[in-house]
């Protein structure tokens, strides 16, 4: 599996490219809605191969919130069961896991503090207001919902441990096969009924759990058949993979299929971005790095330590600089100044810009926990 700097630095590196896979979703997020819907003033982005990108950007939104989930689960939950094994209590775990989520709500309710704060006396922010709570529930649930999985740790060790090791990897095959039958029988619902839209909120939260839950597993799967060569077929199988689903997504796009295009990317509920996430975290988990570049490895820990941040941040705003971005996308694409379309443009903007706004997120994350030390350290001192 190779050591630990290693290790964590690839799956580090992977945390990184679902914070910007994740900033790329929001940012096409309702131009792709608008694409699936019809919207006629997005026509230039809805032609082949441009709405087939814009599925794809989709699905790496899914694959993205899955991946952060499966990273943590990969870690947290075999050293609770080993915690166990080596003769710890569930009580021990529960005080480990309370401390983990005093590292998960901290930051956020900083976070939520400072944008309240901006909204009441430096700029109002759309929705962030003291009456006001949507952006404390459903516009911050993935941290929700991580905070939660967190919580549960020790349950699902202690659940494991009551299984047993042989037969974990089959309970937890038939748990994910079961939450995708209904993930796959709800998209393929067309009423958009408020008891279908529950159905995909509340899947959506349990479809993350239960990719926490499948990396923990994973991870004793290839403890015990992972090495160099299987580091090798796993990199494959991913490129295999990808380059599958970009096939996929160019020939929906090119028979105009939108409705499919829409349903096989819906929020975390896509079997495909599962598929893909599975692949992602076992490929970066066998990764061998040829050479070290401490310097490197130290900025990537350093920004990957900001995905919460980030996630909470680019929410609680999403109302300031989306229409901004939205509005750059959309001039570009149709062409209303310029007289000519520029969708491939267009894309490479919305892109561009979605990077950007992310390294800022991160960035600033890194000052805040610099200051956060400053201030321990003269305590202590």
């Amino acid at each position: 599996m190779g050591n630990k700097t290693s290790r964590n630095t690839s799956i580090e590196a992977l945390r990184l490219f679902a914070v910007a896979g994740i900033a790329i979703f929001h940012t096409f997020q309702w131009t792709f809605q608008a694409v699936c819907t019809g919207l006629p003033e997005y026509v230039p982005l809805a032609v082949f191969p441009y709405s087939g990108a814009l599925g794809f950007i989709n699905l790496l939104g899914c694959w993205a919130n899955e991946v952060f989930f499966m990273i943590s689960g990969y870690f947290l939950i075999p050293s609770a069961v080993r915690a166990l094994q080596n003769g710890s209590s569930a009580p021990d775990l529960a005080r480990k896991s309370f401390a983990r989520l005093k590292k998960i709500v901290l930051p956020t309710l900083f976070y939520c503090a400072a944008c309240l704060l901006v909204s009441m006396y430096v700029y109002p922010l759309p929705e962030i207001s003291l009456h006001e709570i949507g952006w404390l529930t459903l516009g911050i649930e993935f941290i929700w919902v991580y905070a939660a999985s967190v919580l549960l740790i020790p349950v699902i060790a202690l659940i494991r441990q009551r299984v047993g090791s042989k037969r974990a990897p089959f309970v937890v095959a038939l748990l994910v096969l079961t939450t995708f039958g209904i993930n796959c029988y709800i998209a393929a619902t067309a009423n958009e009924a408020a008891g279908v839209v529950l159905w995909r909120k509340l899947m959506s939260a349990v479809t993350y759990l239960v990719a926490f839950i499948a990396a923990g597993e994973m991870r004793f799967v290839l403890e015990c058949h992972g090495n160099a060569s299987g580091a090798q077929i796993s990199k494959i199988v991913l490129i295999g993979l990808v380059a599958a689903t970009i096939a996929l997504e160019l020939l929906l796009s090119a028979n105009s299929q939108y409705d499919a295009l829409w349903k096989l990317s819906y929020k975390s509920t896509s079997v495909i971005s599962f598929i893909l996430a599975v692949a992602s975290v076992a490929a970066a988990a066998l990764h061998q790095p040829r050479h070290e570049a401490p310097a490197a490895d130290k900025t990537i820990m350093s920004l990957a330590a900001g995905t919460l941040a980030f996630y909470a941040v680019q929410s609680f705003t999403c109302n300031v600089w989306r229409p901004i971005f939205d509005n750059a996308i959309y001039t570009m694409a149709t062409g209303i100044q310029t007289e000519e379309p520029r969708p491939a443009a267009a894309m490479l903007l919305g892109i561009l810009m979605s990077i950007c706004l992310a390294l800022a997120l991160l960035l600033m994350d890194i000052v805040r926990r610099a200051v956060v030390e400053a201030i321990k350290a003269h305590m202590n001192s």
